[in-house]
């Protein structure tokens, strides 16, 4: 009778360590879940439009868990996700103002063609109130004759008071009919070196030429003549145009301030514990890149130069991010709180803010508030609605990113051209928390720093460790039945004699 199969420990043991490394593997979240997500957001559509872009607001920031935004996701409402591209946000355009200039005729000889223009000396005076124009020319006349006939051959422009930079300037001029000009613009501060700003060439059909259609053209060419942001203050502009028969009668500057800076989103932060006064540590819950740190005191009167440092783990060391002075102070009736300490886009888990020793600290947690670098996704509204936003996938630190380059999805592409798209609205006031919905979607919990080895080292130690225990079991049990079956084995029969 043969004795029954008994149940192999040691194959069971490495079953059972393949199995919690493979659910360990598996604690990343089904990337193309939208369950997964930890905030899903409904998206409303701009009508009519196969592509179009959604502004990333604060209650997605907070809630990432890759730094290059790996964990986001569009999906339609099959739960497929849908073709999309990672953009930034165009910085903020300041609204041009016009501002209109005389012009002041370039007399010259009527057959010197443009050279004209060379040997004139032009002044301008300030006479009771008028400005007068006066020209002079190099060549000088040793008989009396008929004068000269003279002929415009440009015009001079007054830009010494224009402040800000131009972008473009628009000639108001009378062209002759059928006859291609081409205007240039030059620059200079004291009428005798001129250095070329721009050209361009404008056409007037002539009515009787023109073909006999209903929309025969008026005038051809780019009259708004670009400047490229010129810096004209304390410059004459000088504008000139050849032979042809030209009447100008001024020029309207378009000019604009400097670009403003991008307006960023913010997201408040509730106030952590604060243990030392001259030190304040907290985490932070997700790995979205950091721009600036806004840190007000509380109380008034008060100014504390500080250090800001990040790590990502309790094994690393403290890395500064930033010095600055932060403050609250009343002045003239009126309380002034010191700007955000810029960060430059740290991705960090952990954030320790010292005050200074010289200084008495803090004496409550101050008011943190964090500001991250607008994004925006672009997209291709594929499949049937509605659309959700997803964001914030567990396990995502290194997932693989699914944006696709904007030149292979938005045809024809053209740098800042993504801004032109239409708008899609997430509305997040219909958001679905995973955990349920706080009070305010974008407040970032007050977390504090990990006191012990992180969670991830506890686990992939825990897993070590549980691996290695099996392994040596297995050896043990397999070494214990190799001695059995030594014991165990019959002895040879001998032959009779």
């Amino acid at each position: 009778m043969k004795k029954p199969v008994a149940l192999n420990l040691p194959l069971v043991l490495a079953a059972a360590a393949l199995s919690l490394c493979a659910g360990v593997a598996q604690a990343a979240a089904d990337a193309n879940s939208p369950a997964a997500y930890a905030i899903r957001i409904p998206v409303t559509l701009a009508a009519d439009a196969p592509l179009q872009r959604v502004m990333l607001p604060a209650e997605v920031l907070v809630r990432l868990q890759s730094p290059g935004y790996a964990d986001v996701r569009l999906f339609n409402g099959a739960g497929q996700p849908v073709p999309m591209a990672l953009a930034g946000v165009a910085a903020a355009s300041a609204p041009e103002e016009s501002v209109t200039l005389p012009a002041y005729p370039i007399l010259g000889a009527a057959s010197t063609g443009t050279a004209g223009l060379e040997g004139l000396s032009l002044r301008i005076e300030e006479r009771q109130g008028q400005r007068v124009v006066q020209i002079d020319t190099a060549a000088t006349t040793t008989t009396a004759g008929p004068a000269t006939p003279q002929a415009v051959r440009g015009a001079l422009l007054d830009a010494r008071n224009v402040q800000l930079p131009v972008a473009r300037i628009a000639l108001d001029a009378d062209l002759p009919a059928g006859q291609p000009v081409t205007f240039r613009v030059q620059a200079s501060k004291d009428l005798k070196h001129w250095q070329p700003l721009t050209e361009t060439v404008l056409y007037r059909a002539d009515a009787a030429a023109a073909p006999t259609v209903s929309t025969a053209p008026g005038r051809l060419g780019n009259e708004q003549i670009d400047l490229q942001r010129a810096d004209l203050k304390g410059h004459y502009l000088r504008v000139t145009w050849g032979d042809a028969a030209v009447t100008l009668r001024g020029a309207a500057l378009a000019t604009a301030r400097s670009t403003g800076p991008r307006e960023r989103v913010s997201a408040s932060m509730a106030a952590p514990a604060l243990a030392n006064p001259r030190e304040l540590v907290f985490a932070l819950p997700f790995a979205t890149p950091v721009a600036a740190l806004a840190i007000t005191p509380p109380g008034s009167n008060v100014l504390i130069p500080v250090r800001v440092l990040g790590r990502n783990h309790r094994e690393q060391p403290w890395s500064p991010l930033a010095s600055a002075v932060v403050y609250k102070m009343a002045t003239g009736g009126k309380e002034q709180a010191s700007g955000p300490v810029e960060l430059g886009g740290a991705s960090v888990r952990e954030i320790k803010i010292e005050a200074d020793p010289k200084t008495p600290g803090f004496a409550a947690a101050p008011a943190l508030a964090l500001q991250f670098e607008p994004a925006q996704l672009v997209f291709l509204a594929s499949g049937q609605g509605p659309f959700t936003l997803a964001a914030g996938l567990p396990g995502a630190t290194a997932a693989a990113s699914a944006f696709l380059p904007l030149a292979s999805l938005v045809p024809g592409y053209q740098p800042a051209k993504e801004n032109q798209l239409p708008v899609a609205l997430a509305d997040v006031a219909r958001a679905d928390i995973t955990g349920g919905q706080p009070a305010d979607g974008a407040m970032v919990p007050a977390a504090a720093a990990s006191g012990g080895i992180s969670t991830r080292s506890a686990v992939l130690w825990g897993v070590l460790l549980a691996g290695v225990a099996a392994l040596g079991l297995m050896a043990w049990l397999l070494l214990r039945q190799t001695k059995q079956a030594g014991h165990q084995a019959p002895a040879a029969p001998t032959d009779a004699a």
